[in-house]
């Protein structure tokens, strides 16, 4: 490459103009002060982190001399003696300094800037962090910290060696990267003092080169722990926009993923800031590069890196496949702790032969080249950034963008959705499709199904409102997902199709309401009419929403009477949309693209050429880099360059030069597909084995395929778009009949071990099923998804089963049977998976099936399916209710359907009153049950009965119905009953007081569903485990417990997870003074589930805790003003009548104790357990404690208080023993009998012991004013 003379080029428009320039000579834009590249010479804006052209790290502020600064002689009242002025950052003047105390010498860090509060705290805290961490020789270590003049300053040790970031600042050109073993002992250093704080709770949240200090002899200590990201003030528009919002803390160019996003940086967020270092120790640059922060942001959540041995062919590998493994976008896909890559890295710094700086680095070329490169469309991308921060303040917009194909629309819509993300939004696409055969509305309709399956029925009727019968019509999961919506009336066209867009345009507009909202809509030349006049109906009502609608379209394509070019000219008209429009990169941005992508500087002559032919087009630019790469002509191209096409003439131009054998091998081996096995490909090849290998051998050669270890049967293409190319340009008759010949070949080379095949087997003979063998296809497919779900892979099963459907519809014959049995196959295989949306959707198909046939066996099974094993709390499925309804009375039936479909009923009728209805439901389907004699339908009975009797009374009758099935679920291998009937038993135990007996049937539990992978069980177990811990008191995991089960039910779409969370988040909040943040959360789950009392006597409770009379009075009266005999008699009834009693006596109302304590008296030495064991309210004996002493029972209320201390005490409930020894200590006083003031004062020194040491402050507190009320 020929060096390039230093250029300033403007960061807004990209021109080209000379170093000394102070102004643009293209758009005016004034200069900062400049920083020459050490390597090429490009002059770059000081601030830039690293050279546009050539991706080589620039001198910072830190890396520059600086020039000494004013500052006093001595810091700390004389302590800290200045001797000389160290350097100077945006944050920090360093001073090396003379302790005079200890006689040492220090690092003397005075905080820079005008600090707000909360700045202040912050550096204090991570001072303390620091200080608080035991010694260790990877750490710097905080001497001291404090305050001069109302700015901070931080001591730590003085370490002579610099940073990592002046080591790599610093280095000579020629000297990039670092030595591989200095690398690995430098991340070696920093993954031991990882260690060390992880192990005590520590994350750094900001690990990077400037933050790692070198001894005099090379040791690497690591510093700074979040100080600096408590500092940060941001370089760029853009991020001081994102981390405003509070949402990230981290250094961009090292950021994990999900730190990105603004989650609470975690250990293994660490390891991968750890990765991008090594990855820079090793290659010279960050894995990801970019012109502005938001396109590295997108690299860093999607694109993986480029393999570190392609920019340093020293890197061995498994170095590489370490750093890689650090850089993984899930965190469970890195290593599992710091303590584990020190293991890696301690055997990769073992002594090894060091390799040529020449060798050639295995692999397709194509690897050496980086993804997700996005430059240029500065300009683009601030116009998209303020048209958000517009529609997140309440100003909805929308904003076009338009251009030629390839030119980057969707890729810079993508860069848009990145940075809604990470502002909080909720980003909806709609992707119009490019062809025949959509249905009218398409992009909408991908858009209302998005969202309906990411929101819950009640919060999607909330939203929709009175619209959602009008969406209905063309969205039909909106009617599955709302049974039971009224038709909309019958109007004429107009008003029809005005109804449908006005309840779009509401709907969206609430949806935003909610949370903001942002819909993409691609490739919107590509829509029909009827979606376009929907845009033009909502743009002008976009208002005060909190909506940012994007459309991308191609202007090239447009005329006159295209259906697009009328709509821009309505949106013209009526409120003109804000249009960005793009074209080809410039020059300069072309040479930063090649730059990027290909990690080298690019000749003048390379980029003048690509900038040419491709006229800045980022799609041909990027298809120019892959061919030159291929053809190994991307270091010195030379000549006329032909632009690729499209990715068949660039295969092509990489296989002409093979010989014809060689091609036609090839292109049977890519209908085998990527990986292929010799014995079949001899098999179909109509070519000796000598010509086959021979073929194969030249295929190697030329980098096309590689051989599998071990043997050589096995096969690889090097890349999927050969082997697709190569399958795609056959013709298609030619091509099927070659999928035929593969599984006949198939069957041939794997008789008698065909099992492990057969998924490959259904995939070519479906393939070849159009030329008219349709049932081997349909056979192999079928046995495929039943061989996938006996190894509990029910994702590949549903799968498969969806693959046999495809192809059923070309059997000419009618296969009404067939196609509902794969129906019905299907919707179980998704449930299994713990996909239950689309598992109601197959049962609804075989529901119509069914009907057709007149087949009530099958409706049965649909229905069956379609409800699942259980319903969700509050709800009734109007749907399900009809559609069982409908299968009792459709026919004959045999008697353990009937049993089971009379058993379902009566558990979905549960929270729709009707007990005497679930009453015979239940007795007569036990009836059949027990006269059939079969384990598996009395279980289903059984566990019906148990589901839908459940109240506050008979637990005993309950846990033996629960053993009863557990047993008869053992006998009859039904795994699903079985873990309902030990969920029910764990139930009744934790009500009789049995935690020992409740905790081994969770652990048994929770073994199975990780055996059997059933998410629903995962999910349970996660639930029961954080409750078991916020019961004794440990509210920090019983907190994280119940974040990670609601992340999991979040994940599995399990409709109880926010409602369990609430309840957990509840116990949690109460006790450690947080109470009042759940307020709205109460208040929602309350208007949610308007049928039961459960949660509006949980927002009187919250009150009486909060101490907020008015409010807790006027909720309680809400309920006792109906009477409390109304309070549904459901499994919740025992805690609605436990809030309800603690409000009674907060307000004093000893008429209403009296009416509550006879009704909870039956109920004394039981344990309040909540809905499915989530969460436990301790003895019900407190309450009855709590409702005596307000009526003057002191005598009951002694009785009470001692049998809840002893239960409390056997349930290991420490908080809720310390709840009860605070009531009971105020009975006596309130007693006032001989000896009561100082029993009392005794019993409160005990709840002030346990609630101080479990941390629950408002408890300590009430306790605190207690005993100083007592005193006096």
């Amino acid at each position: 490459m020929t060096s390039r003379r230093p250029v300033m080029r403007c960061t807004a428009c990209g021109q080209e103009n000379r170093p000394d320039a102070t102004f643009c000579s293209e758009c005016g834009k004034r200069f900062a002060e400049t920083v020459v590249c050490p390597r090429c010479g490009r002059a770059s804006a000081t601030g830039q982190r690293f050279c546009d052209a050539c991706g080589e790290r620039l001198a910072t502020e830190a890396g520059r001399p600086v020039a000494p600064q004013a500052a006093p002689a001595a810091f700390a009242d004389g302590r800290y003696r200045i001797e000389r002025f160290l350097g100077e950052g945006a944050h920090k003047r360093v001073y090396v300094a003379r302790d005079t105390i200890l006689d040492r010498e220090v690092a003397f860090a005075f905080i820079r800037g005008a600090l707000d509060e909360g700045r202040a705290d912050r550096i204090r805290r991570e001072a303390q962090t620091m200080g608080r961490l035991a010694a260790h020789p990877n750490l710097v270590t905080i001497y001291d910290a404090g305050e001069e003049a109302g700015a901070p300053y931080i001591v730590e040790e003085y370490l002579d060696g610099g940073t990592v970031a002046d080591v790599l600042a610093h280095a000579d050109p020629s000297a990039r990267p670092l030595p591989v073993e200095r690398a690995v002992r430098i991340a070696a250093d920093v993954c031991a003092a990882l260690d060390h704080a992880h192990r005590h709770g520590v994350v750094h949240r900001d690990l990077k080169p400037s933050n790692v200090w070198l001894t005099a002899d090379g040791t690497a200590k690591l510093g700074d722990f979040g100080i600096v990201a408590a500092l940060r003030q941001n370089a760029s528009a853009t991020m001081a926009r994102l981390t405003g919002e509070g949402m990230m803390l981290g250094t961009i160019e090292y950021i994990a993923p999900e730190q990105a996003l603004g989650r609470a940086p975690e250990p293994s967020a660490d390891l991968y800031s750890l990765g991008a270092m090594l990855y820079e120790l090793v290659t010279g640059q960050p894995p990801f590069a970019g012109d502005d922060e938001l396109a590295i942001i997108t690299q860093h959540l999607r694109t993986p890196p480029v393999a570190p041995a392609w920019r340093n062919p020293e890197v061995s590998k498994p170095l590489e496949a370490l750093i890689l493994q650090l850089l993984a976008k899930d965190p469970r896909d890195r290593p599992q702790s710091a303590a584990e890559v020190s293991e890696a890295l301690a055997a990769l710094a073992a002594p090894a032969p060091r390799r040529p700086s020449t060798v050639e680095v295995d692999g397709n070329p194509l690897d050496r080249l980086a993804g997700g490169v996005h430059v240029g469309r500065e300009r683009e991308l601030d116009g998209l950034c303020d048209a958000a921060d517009l529609a997140l303040a309440g100003r909805g917009q929308l904003v076009l963008i338009a251009g030629e194909p390839g030119i980057g629309k969707t890729r810079l819509a993508e860069e848009l959705t990145t940075y809604a993300h990470v502002r909080g939004a909720l980003v909806l696409w709609g992707r119009c499709y490019e062809g025949e055969g959509a249905p009218a509305y398409w992009p909408w309709m991908q858009v209302v199904r998005a969202y309906s399956v990411d929101h819950d029925p009640r919060a999607l009727s909330e939203t929709m409102g009175p619209g959602a019968a009008d969406i209905a019509q063309v969205v039909s999961e909106v009617r599955r997902r709302l049974p039971g919506l009224e038709p909309p009336p019958a109007v004429g066209t107009e008003q029809a199709r005005f109804r449908l867009f006005d309840s779009v345009t509401t709907f969206l507009v609430n949806a935003s309401r909610r949370e903001p909202l942002v819909v993409v809509l691609d490739d919107l030349q590509c829509a029909d009419r009827p979606s376009l006049m929907l845009l033009e109906f909502l743009a002008p009502q976009l208002g005060d929403a909190r909506l940012l609608i994007v459309g991308t379209y191609r202007d090239t394509e447009l005329h006159g009477q295209h259906p697009l070019a009328q709509t821009l000219a309505e949106l013209a008209r009526v409120r003109p949309p804000r249009r960005i429009a793009l074209r080809g990169l410039t020059r300069a941005q072309v040479a930063r693209y090649v730059a990027m992508t290909a990690g080298l500087e690019p000749d003048d002559a390379l980029v003048d050429a690509v900038h040419a032919k491709s006229e800045g087009n980022p799609f041909f630019v990027a298809e120019i880099i892959r061919l030159l790469s291929a053809e190994g002509r991307l270091d010195s191209a030379a000549g006329e360059i032909v632009i690729p096409q499209e990715v068949r003439e660039l295969v092509g131009r990489r296989l002409a030069p093979l010989s014809a054998q060689c091609r036609e091998a090839l292109a049977i081996a890519a209908v085998i597909g990527r990986d292929f096995d010799l014995r079949v490909l001899q098999e179909v090849a109509a070519m000796s084995s000598e010509a086959m290998l021979e073929a194969l051998d030249e295929a190697q050669a030329a980098r096309v395929i590689v051989a599998r270890a071990p043997g050589r049967y096995r096969y690889h293409f090097t890349h999927v778009l050969i082997s697709d190319t190569l399958a795609g340009g056959l013709p298609v008759g030619r091509r099927m009949q070659l999928h035929r010949r593969v599984g006949e070949a198939l069957e041939r080379v794997f008789a008698g071990r065909l099992e492990p095949r057969l998924a490959e087997l259904a995939h070519h003979f479906l393939e070849a099923a159009s030329a008219g063998d349709v049932e081997q296809g349909l056979r192999y497919a079928t046995a495929a998804a039943e061989h996938a779900s006996t190894r509990l892979a029910h994702e590949e099963a549903a799968r498969m089963y969806e693959r046999a459907l495809q192809a059923l519809d070309l059997v000419p014959a009618p296969a009404g049977e067939r196609r509902c049995d794969l129906l019905l196959a299907l919707g179980e295989a998704h449930h299994r998976a713990g996909a239950h949306g689309r598992a109601r959707v197959a049962f609804c198909d075989a529901a119509e099936a069914a009907r057709e046939l007149r087949s009530s066996e099958r409706l049965a099974r649909a229905a069956l399916g379609y409800g699942g094993p259980r319903g969700s709390f509050g709800v009734v499925d109007e749907e399900l209710v009809g559609l069982l309804e409908e299968t009792l009375a459709s026919g004959e039936l045999g008697d353990g359907v009937r049993a089971r479909l009379l058993a379902r009923l009566a558990m979905e009728l549960y929270f729709a009153g009707a007990g005497e209805r679930r009453a015979a439901l239940v007795d007569e389907a036990l009836a059949i049950a027990r006269r059939l004699g079969d384990p598996a339908t009395l279980a289903y009975a059984l566990n019906a009965r148990y589901a839908a009797l459940w109240g506050p009374e008979n637990v005993e009758e309950r846990l033996a119905i629960a053993d009863e099935v557990v047993e008869l679920a053992r006998r009859a291998g039904d795994h699903r009953l079985a873990r309902e009937g030990r969920g029910r038993r764990i139930v009744a135990l934790l009500e009789i007081g049995d935690v020992a007996a409740a905790h081994a049937e969770i652990e048994v539990h929770a073994r199975a569903a990780e055996e059997l992978r059933q998410p629903y069980g995962r999910w349970q177990a996660a639930i029961w485990h954080a409750a078991e811990a916020l019961l004794a008191g440990r509210f920090a995991e019983g907190e994280s417990g119940a974040r990670e089960a609601f992340e999991l039910g979040r994940r599995v779409r399990m409709t109880d997870a926010e409602h369990c969370f609430a309840i957990q988040s509840f116990i949690a909040a109460m006790e450690l003074g947080r109470l009042a943040e759940l307020q709205a959360t109460v208040e929602r789950l309350a208007a949610r589930y308007p049928e039961t009392t459960r949660w509006r006597a949980g927002l009187a409770y919250l009150h009486t805790e909060l101490g907020r009379r008015d409010e807790a009075a006027a909720a309680f009266e809400e309920v006792a003003g109906r009477g409390f005999g109304a309070v549904e008699r459901d499994n919740q009834w025992l805690v609605a009548m436990t809030d309800l009693a603690d409000t009674c006596a907060f307000l004093g109302d000893a008429r209403r104790a009296a009416e509550l304590r006879d009704l909870l008296l039956p109920y004394a030495g039981r344990n309040v357990v909540i809905v499915e064991g989530w969460a436990c309210f301790g003895s019900a004996d407190r309450p009855l404690g709590v409702l005596a002493s307000t009526i003057g029972l002191w005598d009951d209320a002694e009785a009470h208080f001692e049998a809840a201390l002893d239960l409390n005490a056997r349930l290991g409930a420490r908080p809720w023993l310390a709840r009860t020894e605070l009531a009971y200590a105020r009975m006596l006083l309130a007693r006032h009998q001989p000896g009561d003031a100082e029993r009392a004062r005794d019993v409160m020194r005990r709840a002030y012991a346990t609630a101080r040491s479990l941390g629950m402050t408002t408890l300590t507190k009430r306790v605190e004013a207690q005993l100083t009320a007592t005193a006096s």
